[in-house]
C-alpha cells in the first residue's frame, strides 16, 4: 500500500465564460470508480440541458477514464484528465459542463478552455494529502488507563476514542512504522495486561 496520496479536499463548483460559452466545473473526491460514476451521473442529470458534460477521473494508476461527450476527439476529456495528472491527485472526479454560446472555439481553444475550467475547479476544492494509518484496539483494566493513554498520545494517535465499559477500550490509529514498537512498549510497561488487537489500514 502507498504511504500517502493527494486528493481533493472537498466538492466544489466553478464557472467561467469563454466567447459566450459557459463552462461549469463540478469536482469531487471519490473513494472508488463506482463513486466517480455516481457523481458524474448526478451532474449529467442536473445539467441535462447542456451541450456537453465532459468528464475525467483517476482512482489509481490502473483506473483512469475520460469522455469528450461529443466534443472533437482529444479536445475535452483528455485535457481534463491531463490536468488531474499534473496536479498529482487521485480518487478525484471532474466534470466540465458546456453550454455552447454560438462561437466556435477551434480545437486549440477547446483544449485551453477545458483545461482552464478543470484547473479552476480543482483549485476551488483544494488539495489534501492523506497518510496511511493502522487501527489499534487496546482493552485493559482501569489501573492501566493513565499510562496507556499517555503512550497513545506520545505516539501521535489519531481519531482516538475511549470506551468506559467493564474494561476500558482505547481505539486509535497510528502510522504503520510505529505500530510494532508501540505495542511492544505497552506490553512491557503493563506486564502484558493489555489485550492488543490490530485493525485495518486506513488513510486519514
Amino acid at each position: 500500500m502507498k504511504d500517502r496520496y493527494k486528493t481533493l479536499a472537498k466538492t466544489a463548483n466553478t464557472e467561467i465564460i469563454i466567447k459566450k460559452s459557459r463552462f461549469i466545473t463540478s469536482v469531487s473526491p471519490v473513494a472508488s470508480e463506482e463513486e466517480a460514476i455516481d457523481f458524474i451521473s448526478r451532474v449529467k442529470k442536473e445539467q441535462s440541458q447542456a451541450n456537453h458534460n465532459v468528464y475525467a477521473y483517476i482512482i489509481n494508476e490502473q483506473t483512469q477514464r475520460y469522455s469528450d461527450d461529443g466534443e472533437p476527439g482529444g479536445t475535452a476529456g483528455r485535457p481534463v484528465l491531463d490536468v488531474i495528472k499534473r496536479k498529482d491527485i487521485v480518487k478525484a472526479a471532474v466534470v466540465v459542463t458546456r453550454y455552447f454560446g454560438g462561437i466556435l472555439l477551434g480545437a486549440g481553444g477547446l483544449v485551453r478552455a477545458y483545461s482552464e475550467a478543470a484547473v479552476n475547479g480543482i483549485e476551488a476544492a483544494g488539495i489534501v494529502e492523506k497518510l496511511l494509518y493502522r487501527g489499534l484496539f487496546l482493552s485493559m483494566d482501569y489501573q492501566w488507563l493513565g499510562v496507556v493513554k499517555r503512550e497513545v498520545e506520545n505516539a501521535g494517535g489519531r481519531s482516538v476514542s475511549i470506551d468506559y465499559g467493564q474494561r476500558v477500550q482505547i481505539n486509535a490509529f497510528f502510522r504503520p512504522a510505529i505500530v510494532e514498537s508501540l505495542t511492544t512498549k505497552i506490553t512491557e510497561i503493563t506486564a502484558a495486561q493489555v489485550i492488543i488487537q490490530l485493525g485495518d489500514f486506513v488513510y486519514i
